[in-house]
């Protein structure tokens, strides 16, 4: 008997606990703490048009001046445009980076100045900066970027509040997340990205990694998926180019 209600308060718990992020107010309207998001789904971008082969690939966490450059080595020879999130501290040291970014027809984005997990910040914290990466981006290129990727896919009301409040978007990715950084294998990320690629695809990749070489496990997939995919029909577009297709 006793065991049966320890069993039956421990359920109670799981259920009440679980519930306490989900909540309607009397017409109905999700108020749970994750609904927030609802109310800033026109500026959260996870794929563009799924009509079009067209893809956006994304690189975060640079600049980095070993890899960097790598990267745009391989998009100028395969006349690819892509989109790069950058850390904002690591922009003065590179500067001349984010100018050829800038100069070969790259967008640009914010990727906060640390690498922040927002949903764990303040909101002065999360303006901070967002705002000092803004600041460092427009030092160098002479514009602020229009978008934004947090770290993590981490989101808060404060974060999407402050992103909106600067004309911005925030951009996720799709369904292709290959974790480069955790270096899974130049094969195994080919071969993720080749059975998951769909229309309007925002593959997440990143010219940045711990793990210091001559050529990173990223660089090394794009050499053979890029070709791969053009046979394929696929476009690359940056990130703007993609929201310009969602308009047609």
């Amino acid at each position: 008997m006793k065991k049966l209600l320890y069993t039956l308060v421990i359920l109670s718990f799981i259920v009440g606990f679980c519930g306490v992020c989900v909540a309607y107010d009397e017409s109905g309207k999700d108020i749970s703490c994750d609904s927030y998001k609802n109310d800033y789904e026109d500026i959260i971008i996870k794929k563009g048009n799924e009509n079009e082969k067209v893809i956006a690939l994304t690189f975060d966490d640079g600049p980095d001046e070993v890899f960097t450059p790598q990267v745009l080595d391989i998009l100028k020879k395969y006349d690819v445009k892509a989109t790069f999130f950058l850390i904002g501290e690591k922009v003065p040291y590179n500067k001349k980076i984010v100018k050829r970014e800038k100069e070969e027809g790259h967008e640009i984005g914010n990727h906060t100045f640390t690498h922040i997990n927002a949903s764990k910040k303040t909101y002065e914290e999360i303006e901070e900066e967002i705002t000092k990466t803004q600041e460092a981006i427009k030092d160098v290129t002479g514009e602020y970027p229009t978008i934004f990727r947090p770290p993590y896919r981490a989101l808060s009301r404060d974060l999407c509040k402050i992103v909106k409040e600067k004309n911005m978007n925030i951009v996720l990715w799709s369904n292709i997340d290959v974790r480069d950084w955790s270096n899974p294998g130049v094969n195994n990320m080919v071969t993720t990205i080749e059975s998951k690629v769909e229309n309007g695809n925002i593959i997440i990749l990143h010219d940045y990694n711990t793990v210091r070489n001559n050529k990173s496990q990223t660089i090394q997939a794009l050499e053979i998926v890029i070709p791969k995919l053009k046979e394929q029909g696929y476009k690359f577009v940056t990130i703007s180019e993609l929201m310009e297709h969602l308009k047609k």
